[in-house]
């Protein structure tokens, strides 16, 4: 007989109780009903150096974490990317980027859910480029199928996130596939995903903006999925044109309405990307290649707008919102990608104001 007896909670999650006869046998074992990241999460995207040493932040972010009232508990940590090489797709996660996320997972303070991210750019205009509007369905699922064996065979790995840009046009229907079976795979023991080390498998979000959030989008991500909504680069403006706080704070809260309705309408979860430095519109200073430098706003002053954004929704109030995701930690933001044009500040804590603002103001 199984020795698990299956009922709802309150909220209709599953959750898996030990019968007596279990229970006597193994006391110590712990269940969690859900593979998503804790609810009211603080999340950081987290880009090592090339080159350089695996984990690179977890200093940092142990000791961000020691004094903050709400850490950085979930690490969304670089994995790798997607190319195609006939006649598969290949998904690539090298020996640092396993070493980063063990490091994370294991041997930083606060940090207590890892997800691996997985990009690439579907209009890269390569060869090798994840075009999955170019492949067959067979060969999507095929692709998604090869990519969870991969990254399921790490215990330290509990999620995926997958940045395929743009999440729109004719991308979205090959790639909504691709989502859907690997959100499978992820719930599966076929795939070593479903294990005792995570009974309820790994979860899986996709990047987007608000709007791309459809009925599709949600049913595809499953029950161990959830939506990461670009809370910057709200502006349709070239990139290095600069936003102001207020402007900012005016896009942020229409991308928040339209995911909140969107997840209500379709069940769903959501957590919301935050500017903790530069991007493309949001930023204190971008330098072009040619050395002429644009000026935009304090960091610290977009923070704060998203502050009053996320309490003015009460979003830490809504069981939707597994919380914020602040970017980011990298080297050097440069747009576009390995160019020399340069957005600062590079991470949340190059302002010493800015990583006590976060420290003691829970986004």
């Amino acid at each position: 007989t199984t020795p698990w007896n299956l009922v709802r909670t309150f909220e209709g999650e599953l959750l898996y109780l030990e019968t007596r006869q279990y229970m006597m046998m193994f006391p110590l074992i712990s269940l969690t009903t859900s593979a998503l990241p804790p609810r009211d999460s603080l999340a950081a995207w987290l880009y090592d150096t090339k080159g350089g040493s695996p984990a690179m932040w977890s200093d940092a972010l142990s000791s961000f974490n020691t004094a903050a009232r709400r850490p950085i508990n979930v690490a969304f940590s670089y994995g790798g990317d997607m190319e195609w090489y006939p006649p598969a797709g290949q998904t690539y996660f090298p020996v640092q980027a396993a070493t980063a996320a063990k490091t994370y997972r294991n041997s930083t303070a606060g940090v207590e859910y890892v997800v691996v991210v997985i990009d690439g750019r579907m209009d890269g205009g390569e060869a090798w480029s994840p075009d999955l509007s170019k492949r067959t369905q067979a060969e999507v699922e095929a692709w998604a199928d090869s990519t969870a064996a991969l990254l399921c065979s790490y215990d330290d790995i509990d999620g995926v996130q997958l940045d395929l840009e743009p999440f729109e046009g004719q991308y979205v229907p090959r790639l909504v596939q691709f989502i859907a079976r690997l959100s499978g795979n992820l719930r599966s023991r076929e795939r070593n995903c479903a294990s005792a080390a995570h009974p309820s498998g790994r979860s899986i979000s996709a990047f987007m903006y608000a709007a791309a959030a459809t009925p599709d989008v949600w049913a595809a991500l499953g029950p161990n999925g959830y939506v990461t909504v670009s809370g910057y680069d709200l502006s349709i403006a070239p990139a290095g044109t600069p936003s102001s706080a207020a402007y900012y704070g005016k896009q942020l809260s229409a991308a928040v309405a339209t995911i909140q309705a969107a997840a209500d309408a379709n069940n769903g979860s959501f957590m919301l990307g935050l500017p903790g430095a530069a991007s493309t519109h949001e930023f204190e200073r971008f330098t072009w290649a040619n050395g002429t430098v644009v000026h935009g706003a304090p960091q610290l002053s977009f923070v704060k707008e998203a502050l009053t954004v996320v309490e003015a929704n009460a979003l830490h109030g809504s069981h939707r919102y597994l919380g914020s995701a602040l970017w980011g930690f990298s080297s050097t933001m440069a747009y576009p990608p390995h160019s020399q044009n340069v957005f600062s500040p590079g991470t949340p804590f190059v302002d010493p104001a800015e990583e006590i603002f976060l420290q003691q103001h829970p986004l």
